[in-house]
């Protein structure tokens, strides 16, 4: 025989264990006034007994905050966000918030984002690329008053707090990297132009090339958008515009295996053809054949940094925290 389970207690068992009415326990709950000290008191001590757990709004109304924090996401799939996710979760289950994550497509339509705001009380909202750098989303939020706090933003604002990192000398590093290793022709693919460290993560690879003596040709470059297909195809446009080639530098890691897979089907080994490096430090860098080098963005961490300043704002937005990078040597490179 099943053991049904025992239902969690609720305002009117609190009411009635301590002999009010269930609009007296609402208001010492939401910390109303006119509820005098004995049946405050009373109510308390039957919410102890009963073990009653008061809901999330309630204890939003009592201490002036909701508990709720928002997740402002143009595409819910991909490590990146995953990881961003698993940062926020473990945040919230350490401080008793909870998360609510929105998809937003469209950077320019604030509907959406209109909506959630009028059914949900944030305490604040986080914002990772490309969200982070959308004018009128954050204009949107900037005149309703919403704390955000910024991932990976191009630009800082001084009225938004603001995580990140150094996106071009992180991909300066990684250049210098591939020189270092005797690399003299070194192609690039470029990051969705929405994103503003597609600019940043070109002009650290430009800038290393500038610093060496070594010239970027047009035909070094190749567009790609972070996703898997448009690594592929900046693959083949490099190899058709430029074969001579020593290694490849794509802006993030889907890139790189897109890349990487487009070059095995061509018959061009990785990495005693090519050298192949990526952006992020994936999941997918670790999983590959051959595996990833890459540049290690500590995403989990930069989350859990953002959370922090939402749930303990004080002078927040003059809060710009910048985290470092590492380079993560896998099988992908050979010195030339």
């Amino acid at each position: 025989m099943t053991k049904s389970l025992k239902k969690p207690a609720t305002m009117s068992d609190v009411a009635k264990e301590a002999g009010v009415s269930l609009k007296t326990v609402s208001r010492v709950f939401n910390n109303e006034k006119y509820v005098t000290e004995d049946k405050k008191a009373r109510i308390l001590e039957a919410a102890k007994t009963l073990n009653f757990q008061p809901a999330v709004a309630a204890r939003g109304l009592a201490g002036g905050r909701s508990f709720m924090i928002g997740l402002f996401v143009d595409d819910a799939s991909g490590d990146y966000v995953a990881k961003m996710m698993r940062g926020l979760v473990n945040a919230c289950d350490a401080t008793g918030t909870h998360l609510v994550v929105e998809v937003i497509r469209d950077l320019d339509d604030v509907s959406k984002v209109q909506r959630a705001v009028a059914s949900v009380r944030f305490d604040g909202v986080i914002l990772p690329p490309p969200l982070c750098d959308a004018p009128a989303l954050l204009a949107f939020l900037r005149e309703n008053g919403v704390p955000v706090a910024r991932i990976g933003a191009g630009q800082a604002l001084e009225d938004f707090a603001s995580v990140y990192i150094d996106e071009e000398l992180a991909a300066y590093k990684m250049t210098d990297y591939l020189i270092a290793k005797g690399h003299k022709k070194i192609g690039f693919i470029i990051g969705d132009p929405e994103h503003a460290c597609s600019a940043l993560r070109e002009t650290g690879y430009r800038r290393a090339m500038a610093a060496a003596g070594l010239t970027v040709e047009d035909r070094f470059l190749a567009q790609g958008y972070f996703n898997f297909p448009s690594g592929r195809d900046a693959a083949q446009t490099l190899m058709q515009g430029a074969p001579d080639l020593t290694a490849v530098f794509a802006s993030n890691d889907e890139m790189a295996a897109g890349a990487v897979d487009y070059l095995s089907n061509a018959g061009v080994r990785v990495p005693d053809d090519l050298s192949v490096v990526g952006f992020d430090d994936d999941i997918a860098a670790s999983m590959m054949s051959p595996t990833l080098t890459t540049v290690r963005q500590p995403i989990e961490d930069m989350a859990r940094q953002a959370h922090a300043l939402i749930c303990n704002p004080g002078d927040y937005q003059k809060i710009q925290h910048r985290f470092s990078v590492d380079i993560v040597e896998r099988q992908s490179v050979r010195a030339v």
